[in-house]
């Protein structure tokens, strides 16, 4: 990953294809990540007590696709109801060239109400996994060491939702940029909002 100085006189050129690079700022150092779908710019290391001759910066978020598609979520809440107890995970999709959306439910390796293997599936071309869903059935949602494990090297928003059983569900959403994880706002489908 490149190491980049941050100009204290000019503006900061983003990164604008697809990798990932290290912005060393008068105020802290910053991770830069770049895909199709994302733009992210986070804070990783606070600033230095001794002053540097770096430019600053700020933290930057923005989607290339607009808004992500709730019917998605929808979509994906109805099958993990029909598999509750059990646990399941899905991808949600995003066409660069069409601007099309789907859900692709994984398919399963393993299964029960606190663990779901999965087999990851292909994509085709322009075709970006830009959401990675599961659920834990009965239970709360949140984010288990094991999910911090898999979601480390990753660039993805990552979703669980919980307590299926119930009318409002329980969720929680993150984005993830190589190992830096950072929590988004849930809005469930049905209009109320989701625990995050």
């Amino acid at each position: 990953m490149t190491t980049v100085m941050v100009p204290r006189y000019a503006e900061l050129e983003e990164l604008d294809t697809p990798g990932n690079r290290i912005l060393m700022a008068a105020n802290g150092v910053w991770l830069e990540v770049c895909r199709a779908w994302l733009y992210a710019r986070v804070l990783v290391a606070h600033p230095l007590r001794i002053p540097v001759p770096y430019g600053m910066i700020h933290e930057e978020l923005r989607f290339g696709f607009g808004k992500l598609p709730k019917a998605m979520v929808a979509q994906f809440i109805e099958q993990a109801r029909v598999r509750s107890p059990n646990e399941c995970a899905a991808w949600v999709v995003w066409n660069q060239r069409t601007d099309a959306w789907k859900l692709m439910m994984l398919t399963e390796t393993s299964v029960g109400p606190n663990h779901v293997d999965v087999n990851l599936a292909t994509l085709g071309e322009d075709e970006h996994m830009v959401m990675d869903l599961h659920s834990h059935g009965l239970s709360s949602a949140f984010f288990s060491r094991k999910d911090n494990k898999d979601d480390r090297g990753e660039v993805k928003i990552a979703g669980v939702i919980g307590n299926l059983d119930k009318p409002g569900v329980t969720a929680s959403f993150r984005l993830c940029a190589n190992g830096v994880f950072l929590p988004l706002p849930f809005e469930s489908p049905q209009g109320r909002e989701g625990n995050t």
